[in-house]
């Protein structure tokens, strides 16, 4: 081998220039290129494993390599610049958390600093934004001596991650112009074209999740995301306690991007404890000509639009915008402190869906807005059994069939109930006659996953029963589930 041939010092600085990505393959290539790489063995393994999955640390009797905020980062790689090469995953979740109440520690080593200065005074991404790199780094300094969280300091360090495969932001992330300028300079540099050996920033990124808690008073917009997803190499995206309700002052994400590049490459999107209404979902979702999976959750945020949730245009609008690709789609509530519009859910747009996931709410909106239909002076009542009164519309009177709500090509199908108020009513309607009926209406259909709780109402679980029975009748599989919750499938994109 050629290789072998140079002078150990040369093959030394070439060893160098392989960390980390491909130290180890080097290393195995034979054994004097191994002997080399021996002294180098223990600082890459120490190195990967601080940085590889990186987390904010806090060891009081580890300090070398307790990192408690951004700019200790930044500043670990000022003076030793392959420390951003080994940082694959990256959890900025909890940055400046283990600093509150504590001051400002000084620097171990007076080089760091001017190092620090060079590496923002060299940026090509604060060029490229038109930030002035001296009043950037000020507002850095001036959160530092506040010992409170810097934004400045946060988006400059995701100008450093050549390698970066999963991104978590700040819990305390939002939208500031000076950060925002420098986001969208990112994510232009990673779309351009570059040579095999050039990794721009975040270039890499396939997962990117905002960090925000699951309760109603917690909110992220929807649209703080948008420069993220615009990068190259996005595949998945979870986003918490999102927000994008149309009358509630949320802006048209397309308009802040007009070449439409947000979200092009998405293949999977789980939107948890979310407040969206049909036209946040649609701004979202329609450039997401490659998504596969969609899942959504809802919650009732406190101080985010009207608490009456339209699910049927909700589920329409992601008909019309991914319905011809979408294969995976699970719509549940979390916590609805409010009311759900009554309407009919459109199905024909769903060419290629193969697991659906659904609260037994919704057949019930189509079933009101049946009987709504059919008289203009008598608004829909829960029916009451035996209640024969002129006038009266119950679930009974319409008779849909489950192969109405569901498209034909779906083989796996998850209802979500609490089984009581009117879900025995509408079980018995969705699934009468499900025996003769599923072959022509649901043939792709082998598996279906219903809730069934220990406190359902009797005539719940009667109902379940009766399905069991009915579905022992085809091939189809019915598991009965004993918790009213999204938790019954698993879902490409996750974890």
């Amino acid at each position: 081998m050629a290789l072998t041939r140079l002078p150990t010092e040369l093959l030394e600085n070439i060893i160098t220039h392989t960390l980390p990505e491909g130290f180890e393959s080097l290393a195995l290539t034979c054994r004097k290129i191994y002997a080399t790489c021996i002294p180098f063995i223990q600082s890459h393994s120490t190195l990967r494993s601080r940085f590889h999955e990186f987390t904010y640390y806090e060891n009081t009797s580890d300090p070398i390599n307790t990192i408690r905020t951004a700019f200790d980062v930044i500043t670990r790689i000022a003076v030793e610049p392959v420390v951003a090469r080994y940082i694959r995953h990256a959890d900025f979740a909890k940055d400046s958390y283990f600093t509150r109440g504590r001051p400002r520690e000084l620097l171990a080593d007076v080089h760091c600093g001017d190092a620090v200065l060079r590496l923002l005074a060299d940026s090509p991404y604060l060029k490229q934004a038109g930030l002035d790199w001296q009043e950037f780094y000020a507002k850095i300094e001036e959160d530092l001596q506040a010992v409170r969280y810097s934004q400045n300091a946060a988006s400059f360090l995701m100008t450093l991650l050549p390698n970066v495969e999963t991104l978590t932001l700040p819990k305390r992330w939002k939208p500031l112009d000076p950060t925002d300028k420098l986001i969208d300079a990112i994510v232009c540099k990673a779309n351009q074209p570059h040579l095999h050996d050039e990794k721009p920033s975040l270039a890499q990124v396939s997962r990117f999740e905002p960090s925000v808690s699951l309760v109603p008073q917690d909110r992220f917009d929807l649209d703080w995301v948008r420069p993220f997803l615009a990068l190259p190499h996005i595949r998945s995206f979870r986003g918490p306690s999102c927000v994008a309700i149309g009358d509630d002052g949320h802006k048209n994400i397309a308009s802040k991007n007009p070449e439409g590049g947000f979200g092009k490459t998405l293949i999977a999107v789980h939107l948890v404890a979310c407040c969206i209404d049909e036209v946040g979902i649609a701004d979202f979702l329609q450039h997401a000509t490659q998504l596969r999976t969609l899942r959504y959750s809802h919650t009732t945020k406190v101080h985010s639009g009207p608490r009456e949730w339209n699910i049927c245009k909700f589920i329409t609008a992601i008909e019309r915008e991914v319905g011809s690709h979408l294969e995976e789609l699970s719509v549940s509530i979390r916590e609805l402190r409010g009311s759900i519009a009554p309407g009919r859910v459109s199905r024909r747009g769903f060419q290629m869906l193969r697991k659906l996931e659904l609260p037994i709410e919704i057949a019930i909106c189509n079933l009101n807005a049946a009987a709504a239909s059919r008289t203009a002076t008598t608004s829909y009542k829960s029916p009451v059994v035996g209640d024969d009164s002129p006038g009266h519309h119950g679930l009974d009177d319409e008779e849909p069939f489950i192969g109405d709500l569901v498209p034909a090509s779906v083989s796996q199908l998850s209802l979500i109930s609490s089984g009581t108020d009117d879900h025995a009513q509408a079980l018995d309607v969705m699934f009468r006659h499900f025996a003769a009926k599923k072959e022509w209406t649901l043939p792709a259909l082998e598996e279906i996953q219903l809730s069934c709780p220990d406190n359902s109402d009797d005539a719940y679980k009667e109902q379940c029963a009766r399905l069991l029975a009915e579905t022992e009748k085809t091939r189809v599989v019915l598991h009965l589930k004993p918790w009213p919750s999204s938790a019954t499938m698993t879902w490409d994109g996750e974890r």
